[in-house]
This record gives C-alpha cells, sequence and structure tokens, in this order.
C-alpha cells in the first residue's frame, strides 16, 4: 500500500483557488472545465487548482458507476459522495490531500 502524500502549500493559497477547488470537486465535469480554464492567472494554473481538478474528474467518472449499477450502485454513489465531502474539506483547508484509493489515479497532470 502506498504512503498518501499530503501537500500543504507555504503561502496561503489564493481564496479564489480554494473556491475553484471546491466548485471542481462539487460541480460534476462542469465545474471541472470550468475550474480548470477559469483558474488561469497569468498564463498559468496552480498546482493546487490542477490537482483539485482531477480529484473532482476522477470522483465524477466513479461516480458514473453508481448510475449503471441498480442497487449496489446506490451505495457506491454514497461512498462518492462522502469523499466529494472529504474532498472539499481539504479544499477548504488549503491542503491537497489524496481522497483514498481514488487520489492515487491522475488524469489531469
Amino acid at each position: 500500500m502506498e504512503n498518501q502524500t499530503t501537500t500543504v502549500y507555504p503561502t496561503p493559497v489564493n481564496p479564489l483557488d480554494k473556491f475553484l477547488g471546491i466548485y471542481a470537486v462539487f460541480g460534476s465535469i462542469m465545474g471541472v472545465i470550468m475550474s480548470y480554464f477559469g483558474g488561469d492567472v497569468n498564463g498559468e494554473r496552480s498546482e493546487y487548482l490542477k490537482f483539485y481538478c482531477n480529484e473532482g474528474l476522477v470522483l465524477f467518472l466513479f461516480g458514473l458507476g453508481g448510475a449503471i449499477i441498480p442497487f449496489v450502485g446506490w451505495a457506491w454513489d454514497i461512498f462518492v459522495f462522502v469523499c466529494q465531502i472529504i474532498a472539499i474539506v481539504n479544499a477548504c483547508k488549503g491542503i491537497a490531500k489524496p481522497v483514498l484509493f481514488f487520489g492515487t489515479i491522475r488524469i489531469i497532470k
């Protein structure tokens, strides 16, 4: 089992990046798209925002699995929702901590 790394940024995280990180995790696919392209400051995106856009995309894709499977899917969707809440709390604190086993998957680099 791999160690989950927690990245605490030395400088205070920009409040806009915190908001967009929360929106990316909870706003489904549209939230990921708007946060990824809306968080562009002077031609660069922060690593913090890239991390939470990736978390939001991974959680969204795994949440789709619950829509396909009838009864087990409900429990799966509740689990993904709890993971979203954990990710939102971490985004509010300004730390980039991977959520359970979803955090090890990287789509956006």
